[in-house]
C-alpha cells in the first residue's frame, strides 16, 4: 500500500463508502458527526490516511433576540494526508455555524464542518429513505440492448410507440423503453404477456 498515492487511497475509501440513511423528520434532518465516523474511521485507517483538521476563524455573529442563544460562525481546513508521505495531501475547506445558550456553540460548529467536509470530500451517498435510493439506483441500471430488442417488437408499430409501449413508459414513469430499469424487465415482460397473449 505504500506506493499508493493520495487520490488512490481516497478513491479507495470511495469504493468501500456506504450509504447513510438520513433520519426522519421528527428525530432531526440530516446525518450526524458520529454516523459518518463510525463509517470512515476503519477505512482511513485501512487505507493509510490521517485526517487533520484546522479552525483558521471563528467569530461570534449574533444570537437570538430574548433568548441567551449565541451564534458563531467557523473557518475550517480538513488535511487528508497520505500516512506513508506525508507531504502529500488534499486539503478541504468549510464554513459552519453555531448556536449554543452556553460554551457549546463553537464545538457545534466545528462538528458540522468535519462532518460537511467528510460527506462531501469522500462523495458519502445520504438519502431520506432506502426506497428512494433504490429508484435512484434502478435509474442507473437498465436493461440491455437484448432486452430493450425483446420490448420493441410488441411496443414500437411503424417506428412509432404503440399503446403497449405508450402504457409502459406511464407505468414505470420513464421518458424511452431503453430507460427500462433492468429490475422492472421481468414484470414489464410479464404484463405485455398477459395483456397481448405472448407466450415465452
Amino acid at each position: 500500500m505504500a506506493e499508493l498515492n493520495i487520490y488512490q487511497r481516497i478513491n479507495a475509501v470511495m469504493s468501500e463508502c456506504d450509504y447513510i440513511q438520513k433520519k426522519q423528520a421528527q428525530q432531526g434532518k440530516g446525518v450526524k458527526y458520529d454516523e459518518v465516523m463510525a463509517m470512515i474511521r476503519q477505512l482511513l485507517i485501512k487505507h493509510g490516511i490521517v485526517m487533520v483538521m484546522r479552525q483558521t476563524s471563528m467569530d461570534q455573529i449574533g444570537g437570538l433576540e430574548g433568548k441567551n442563544q449565541k451564534v458563531y460562525q467557523g473557518a475550517y481546513e480538513m488535511d487528508l494526508v497520505n500516512m506513508d508521505n506525508p507531504q502529500e495531501k488534499v486539503t478541504h475547506t468549510a464554513y459552519a455555524h453555531g448556536m449554543d445558550g452556553g460554551d457549546k456553540a463553537p464545538g457545534k460548529a466545528h462538528t458540522y464542518a468535519a462532518k460537511l467536509m467528510l460527506v462531501k470530500g469522500f462523495g458519502i451517498e445520504t438519502g431520506e429513505d432506502e426506497e428512494s435510493r433504490a429508484e435512484k439506483l434502478d435509474r442507473q441500471n437498465v436493461i440491455n440492448d437484448e432486452q430493450f430488442n425483446w420490448l420493441l417488437k410488441y411496443c414500437v408499430e411503424n417506428e412509432q410507440l404503440n399503446a403497449m409501449g405508450s402504457q409502459l413508459l406511464k407505468a414505470f414513469k420513464i421518458g424511452h423503453l431503453r430507460d427500462m430499469p433492468s429490475s422492472k424487465f421481468k414484470l414489464a415482460t410479464d404484463i405485455i404477456k398477459e395483456r397481448l397473449n405472448v407466450g415465452d
